[in-house]
């Protein structure tokens, strides 16, 4: 009896592991736009014209600084250091 209650437990924490580890997964997959994960600052140009656009980056404590992206995530840094970015309707 003791043996089936153990093996129960230990499926049951192997199923709530594999939970935690689905939604913990990175944001980029799906976001558009300015996002962190997991303490980093990214951005990521959703598009299907393969269009490269300039973005401006709000640096914490620094100059700020306008940057091209392709389409797909971009890492622009730590996210102690970058505080958002966004489009400026600008093409590289």
């Amino acid at each position: 009896m003791r043996t089936r209650r153990i093996a129960s437990t230990l499926a049951s924490l192997a199923l709530l592991g594999g939970a935690t580890v689905a939604t913990t997964a990175p944001a980029h997959a799906a976001a558009c736009g300015y996002f962190v994960s997991y303490g980093n600052s990214y951005y990521n140009h959703c598009t299907h014209d393969g269009s490269i656009i300039d973005i401006h980056i709000d640096v914490v404590l620094g100059w700020d600084k306008n940057r091209c992206v392709s389409p797909g995530v971009t890492y622009l840094g730590p996210a102690t250091k970058i505080r958002n970015a966004w489009y400026t309707g600008k093409l590289c």
